[in-house]
């Protein structure tokens, strides 16, 4: 009965200023978690701004790099291919030496020689010809410099070829120069005023 009676009444504890002195006061409040939280993201955040910074600086040294290999390469890139002109400028030479006249079957086999191996470099280069010849005209493809008017022929083939073209990788290198065939003559020619129009009459 006597604890039923304690456990009913609350506890006083006298805590002035009379009892404590003043270097034995204590902070009793507990650390804040949001600070704790807050702390630990300012540390992520310099960490992170750090290796930015470093990136920032890996990647500046590796532009410069990277622009002095491109104009070491862009200020040598014909070399290469040079060397080659040069091989068959030689050649060229050594045929100019022969007597055409003495011996023109040697003269004709150096030519042919030189040819090919023109033919390899541009190879090599990804150089290949416009087959133009019997093809539908192109304007990406050709340049057509003279019209002629034959019946017996598709409208828009390409009769003749004056200058080969050719095409490097994927791309036009030199449009193909043509004579191209068309049924209806036009009078004015506003679009090339170097065309010519011819009247071919088609043999029976």
């Amino acid at each position: 009965m006597h604890e039923d009676n304690e456990k009913g009444h609350e506890v006083e504890l006298d805590l002035s200023d009379n009892d404590l002195e003043e270097n034995d006061i204590i902070e009793l409040s507990p650390e804040d978690p949001l600070h704790t939280q807050l702390d630990v993201e300012c540390q992520r955040s310099k960490e992170l701004l750090d290796k930015l910074q470093r990136l920032q600086a890996e990647f500046e040294n590796y532009r410069k790099r990277m622009d002095a290999r491109f104009s070491e390469v862009t200020k040598f890139a014909s070399e290469e291919i040079l060397v080659k002109v040069l091989d068959i400028y030689d050649n060229i030479l050594r045929a100019l030496e022969m007597d055409f006249t003495d011996d023109p079957q040697a003269a004709k086999d150096g030519i042919s020689a030189i040819e090919q191996q023109i033919n390899k470099v541009l190879s090599m280069e990804g150089v290949r010809p416009i087959e133009s010849i019997g093809t539908q005209f192109d304007p990406y493809y050709q340049h057509a410099v003279q019209r002629v008017h034959d019946p017996d022929k598709p409208d828009g083939e390409i009769l003749e070829e004056y200058q080969r073209g050719y095409m490097l990788k994927e791309r036009v290198l030199r449009p193909a120069v043509v004579c191209v065939n068309r049924h209806k003559v036009p009078t004015v020619d506003v679009d090339n005023d170097e065309d010519t129009d011819v009247e071919m009459e088609s043999g029976e």
